[in-house]
């Protein structure tokens, strides 16, 4: 008896929304899912640290004073044993590559199409991050192009991750039929299981009360989330005075300064509330009267969806991927210029001023994300793609 075909997914890391997905594409038919991973990391989710359906695999670093013990794969770094050791005993039918910011997962690209295995990359590169206009900027395009055509010669598919992403992969020469969008996913099903908790419990983890109103934003606290400039708005948008606190759930080596920037508001209309577990995280979420991220550099953004799947409305600059397929302004949230404070205090106001349109705004954003995940939901994209790449491969071994 034949086995089932079988889809190799690498990955950067074990992260709760890649581990759900591969779950969840293992439980959704006949194909088997095998996740790879070419690094550990993602040390801080005690939540489901690997998939628990899908066969999950490590690649070995290489050891034996070979200099990587306690590193992670670098873009031209050599930094596992035999990944092809690793791999090639599963017998995968189809591979499915995260990026290609590894030069193990370009060598992974390059070998498959060498030996005839279907071969998708899965990325977020944003349209918007390539923009600049500087010599540097226009060098540095120049030289990503020649760098990507192999790339773009060896895989049978794009995966992109938002509309941006499509646009992004058309610069750098792909030929469109070759993209399809396919967004990152995450754990609906706790989502819901999170709409339904109890505001009072779940503000009260973080010394609120019920009645409280609250904005978040979840975010790494490094220069590229925003989050000085959100700061800044917050506390001139004069909501404070009206009530609302701003919650910052994350850590990182921006936190001293971030807390300085709060000033007196610290730990009162400002409060930074640590690293929260996805459950915990998406709990919040839904009892947010708004989700705020201000990202400077935001290629997708998957807490966009997370919190729109939650109800919440959402404000998120202009460079966050998902923000272009996900937020109509004045309808379910807003996007403002990055970088500007002024825009953010002014769409902030927008969405927190009338109590009824800010319950409208929560409606509309639910919509938006059924509508949305209707047609985009990864679990649709890749089963659909994997089954056209394997009857495409079966037509050639016919032939």
């Amino acid at each position: 008896m034949s086995r089932p075909a079988r889809v190799l997914w690498l990955h950067t890391q074990p992260e709760h929304y890649f581990n759900c997905m591969m779950d969840d594409l293992a439980r959704h038919g006949d194909v088997e899912y095998v996740a790879a991973f070419s690094g550990k990391g993602a040390g801080w989710y005690k939540e489901v640290p690997v998939p628990v359906v899908a066969k999950t695999v490590f690649l070995r670093p290489r050891g034996g004073g070979g200099g990587m013990e306690g590193k992670s794969p670098t873009y031209f770094g050599k930094y596992h044993a035999d990944w092809r050791a690793d791999l090639y005993p599963l017998e995968f039918d189809v591979a499915i590559v995260a990026g290609y910011g590894y030069r193990t997962h370009r060598e992974v690209i390059h070998d498959c199409r060498r030996r005839g295995i279907p071969v998708a990359m899965f990325s977020d590169s944003n349209m918007r991050s390539q923009m600049g206009t500087s010599l540097k900027d226009r060098v540095k395009r120049t030289v990503k192009k020649r760098m990507l055509h192999g790339i773009v010669r060896d895989v049978d598919l794009m995966l992109t991750a938002n509309r941006l992403g499509v646009e992004y992969w058309k610069f750098y020469g792909a030929p469109e039929e070759k993209i399809v969008v396919c967004p990152y996913y995450a754990d609906y099903g706790r989502v819901d299981a999170a709409r339904q908790t109890e505001r009072g419990a779940v503000l009260g983890r973080v010394g609120l009360q019920a009645q409280e109103r609250v904005i978040l934003s979840s975010a790494r606290l490094v220069p590229a989330k925003g989050l000085d400039l959100m700061i800044k708005a917050f506390l001139r948008s004069g909501l404070a005075e009206k009530g609302y606190c701003y919650l910052i759930a994350g850590v990182g080596p921006l936190e001293g300064e971030l807390k300085a920037l709060a000033g007196t508001a610290e730990g009162k209309a400002v409060r930074f509330i640590g690293f929260q577990q996805p459950t915990d995280n998406l709990a919040l979420m839904a009892h947010a009267d708004v989700f705020v991220l201000p990202s400077v550099y935001e290629p997708h953004g998957i807490v966009v969806h997370e919190a729109m799947a939650a109800g919440t409305p959402v404000i998120a600059s202009d460079v966050c991927g998902a923000a272009y397929d996900l937020v109509d302004a004045g309808v379910n949230g807003e996007i403002f210029r990055s970088g500007d404070a002024e825009d953010l205090r002014a769409k902030l106001l927008a969405v927190l001023g009338d109590a009824e349109r800010a319950r409208q705004l929560r409606v509309a954003a639910r919509q938006k994300f059924e509508r949305w995940f209707e047609e985009f939901s990864p679990i649709k994209v890749v089963d659909r793609e994997v089954r056209r790449l394997l009857a495409g491969r079966a037509a050639k071994g016919a032939g």
